[in-house]
């Protein structure tokens, strides 16, 4: 229908993969998303009880990695066909709570490593099944890396460090990495050092794209995202022009250049809208 050239059956819910690790959740809106209604974690000494699940054993997180292997045997030919899961730090955050998990990193390092341990080894068996299905490309969330809320010696000890040992599992399967990190002030360096095939981030104020450009080109591909809230949702088909043209004539003519959205685009973004995006990468990408 739009052109795009992959398709990803869902986002990252780091509730349903915490959901598999024992935290419970609850429906207080009818047909919304469901809210935590108790964390599998609410003390650090819970960390011991909790252990590896195997995605396809669970209820709920076997549904999207089923939907990935369907789409794969339906379009897979047509298109490419991504995964998706959440970092382990992302996952972990959502079994205690982020507030919980961060104070944790302080007061209680050693089980928080241990927890990653145990997250990292769920996540291994996320790669074996989606490897079995033909699927080449895995996108992971890994929106806790941020430099707003972490200092940068907790990020890489706590973050980055265990996402390099889901990396290195993955790219053991032959599988694709694109690292996706939606935090203000991301910290991308570390994709670097965990061979993250390509990074998607944010156009933030808080990004110098000429400096973030010129770090990463030729190092990894880049999936820049564009403003998907007013952007695409709001703006006019020749504003989205405008801006992807832009941002290809700041990357220049080396390859290595994706353009997305920021984010998932809205519920009711304008169809209009969205072929006039794929329209301007088209355009502005081939010239």
């Amino acid at each position: 229908m739009t052109g795009f050239d992959n398709v990803m059956a869902g986002w990252g819910d780091f509730l349903v993969e915490a959901r598999a690790h024992g935290t419970q959740w609850k429906w207080p809106e009818g047909d919304f998303y469901p809210r935590v209604a108790k964390y599998a974690i609410e003390s650090p000494k819970d960390i011991d009880e909790v252990q590896p699940v195997d995605p396809m054993d669970d209820e709920f997180w076997s549904v999207p990695l089923k939907a990935t292997g369907n789409m794969n045997e339906r379009v897979g030919n047509e298109v490419d066909v991504f995964g998706c899961i959440c970092s382990p730090m992302v996952i972990a955050s959502e079994i205690m709570g982020l507030e919980a998990y961060l104070m944790a990193t302080v007061t209680d390092a050693d089980r928080v490593e241990h927890l990653l341990k145990v997250v990292v080894e769920s996540t291994k068996a996320y790669a074996e099944h989606i490897s079995k299905m033909g699927v080449q490309t895995v996108f992971i969330d890994n929106g806790t890396a941020g430099m707003e809320m972490n200092s940068l010696e907790s990020i890489e000890r706590f973050d980055t460090r265990s996402m390099k040992n889901t990396v290195d599992s993955f790219h053991s399967h032959g599988l694709k990495i694109i690292a996706h990190n939606c935090s203000q002030q991301p910290y991308l360096d570390g994709y670097l050092d965990m061979g993250a095939d390509a990074v998607h981030f944010h156009l933030l104020p808080a990004i110098d794209l000429m400096d973030t450009f010129a770090k990463l080109k030729g190092r990894t591909a880049v999936m820049a995202g564009i403003d998907h809230l007013r952007l695409l949702f709001e703006g006019t088909p020749p504003e989205i022009d405008t801006e992807v043209a832009s941002i290809i004539a700041a990357w220049g003519d080396d390859p290595g250049l994706m353009i997305s959205p920021e984010s998932e685009m809205l519920f009711k973004t304008l169809m209009e809208n969205i072929i006039a995006f794929r329209e301007a990468v088209a355009r502005h990408g081939t010239m």
